[in-house]
């Protein structure tokens, strides 16, 4: 018996006013279940195949390209199209609360997958969409059932409550997160092949052990560059820390001196621009204050990771300081990002690295000319600028898609 109550989105497209309708997914769908197969099924060739372990290492929404192949067999399960999938059993109720949409036929939909085919009144990738979000994914992760592998059986997924609208509303909708599905997936492949870049970049414009000029070389410089200790090029200072850190006489939100800290590296991957943390004038006389940028080397937690403070900066003695330097600052933060696994030498197996200003002193480095040191720091710098400006991209969109998902489902 149908339930068919009313209810309208926060957000909507202006074309639709309709109040939705909701039913019983049994009012609404045909159910059964996958077939066979396993991971020591798969081969390089054969008949495409989903098994449910995708839609945990490698969920979408909607699932058009399968690259798994196995032998079809006379009793498999093969789709027709349309079909949405959801996960029979997983390690947790979250695991196995979020469902996706078959785009083609024949495909093969291995077992330990829950196949519900909508009636003709419903888009695919909607009820893929809202069952995997809000009220519909609470509800499939209450029923879902177990403890060290948890299941869900049809019976379950039969009894969850859905809302939709018209057909034209729910096309409407899973069109929008088709679009930005395909942009986050766009931006999220160029940020990939630019930190790819970058990695080899690095690897290939630093002289490797036992050379002197880089593998790859930016146009008009030649000659060997010069071996220096980093001691002879800077003077290495450590961070202070005021005692015990604990004690809030050292802080005060008012101050213009920021206080850095290992949270601040990782969150801004070394590029520190703002400090939510303020150090009192109490505690800047314990501590090295900077009021210009400087390259900074962590030495604690984060060890060996490159940084450069461009707001005004109290220091802990988990750094170390590069002051007077004789090298493009850029340049230098490169060399560093390069050689930052090196200093896995100075720690145990197992342990924690233990690095200190006279290991970075005695640092053998081989630097070019301070023409060719800037021209190869400003092409990190670019390459770094459009990797972050794709990270916020990804950020945004997925705060979009996020809210929307909140907003435009009941």
């Amino acid at each position: 018996m149908s339930i068919k109550k009313e209810k309208i989105p926060i957000v909507r497209f202006r074309d639709f006013s309709e109040p939705w309708i909701k039913n019983q997914l049994s009012e609404i769908a045909e159910f059964s279940k996958g077939r066979g197969y396993s991971k020591k099924d798969l081969q390089s060739h054969g008949t495409p195949i989903i098994l449910y372990g995708r839609l945990y290492t490698n969920y979408e929404s909607e699932i058009s390209n399968v690259e798994t192949y196995a032998n079809l067999e006379e009793n498999s399960v093969v789709s027709e199209g349309g079909e949405v999938i959801i996960p029979a059993s997983g390690e947790s109720a979250d695991d196995i609360s979020r469902a996706s949409c078959v785009i083609d036929r024949g495909i093969i939909l291995g077992g330990d997958l829950n196949i519900v085919r909508p009636r003709e009144y419903l888009n695919s990738l909607f009820i893929a969409i809202t069952l995997s979000n809000g009220s519909q994914q609470r509800e499939l992760s209450k029923r879902a059932q177990g403890k060290s592998v948890v299941h869900l059986h049809n019976s379950d997924l039969k009894a969850v409550k859905l809302f939709y609208p018209s057909y034209e509303e729910q096309s409407a909708i899973g069109s929008l997160f088709r679009t930005l599905d395909d942009l986050l997936a766009s931006y999220k492949d160029n940020l990939a092949n630019y930190q790819s870049l970058k990695a080899t970049m690095l690897s290939k414009m630093f002289p490797k052990a036992g050379k002197t000029i880089p593998e790859i070389r930016l146009e008009r410089f030649e000659g060997e560059w010069e071996e220096k200790c980093i001691g002879e090029i800077a003077d290495i200072v450590r961070g202070a820390s005021p005692r015990p850190i604990q004690d809030p006489k050292w802080f005060d939100s008012n101050s213009e001196i920021g206080w850095l800290r290992i949270s601040d590296v990782t969150s801004q991957n070394g590029r520190i621009h703002s400090l939510e943390q303020k150090i009192s004038k109490l505690g800047q006389e314990k501590t090295r204050v900077l009021t210009e940028p400087h390259l900074l080397l962590s030495i604690a937690a984060t060890v060996g990771k490159p940084v450069v403070n461009y707001v005004k900066t109290g220091v802990h003695d988990g750094f170390l300081i590069f002051m007077n330097p004789k090298f493009d600052r850029e340049f230098m933060f490169q060399w560093l990002e390069m050689f930052r696994e090196k200093w896995n030498r100075y720690g145990q197996p197992g342990s924690q690295v233990n690095l200190n200003s006279d290991i970075v002193k005695n640092q053998k480095i081989l630097i070019p000319c301070m023409e060719e040191q800037k021209a190869i720091g400003a092409y990190f710098s670019n390459l770094d600028n459009l990797i972050v400006a794709h990270q916020e991209k990804i950020s945004q969109l997925e705060t979009l898609k996020k809210k929307l998902l909140q907003d435009m489902f009941i």
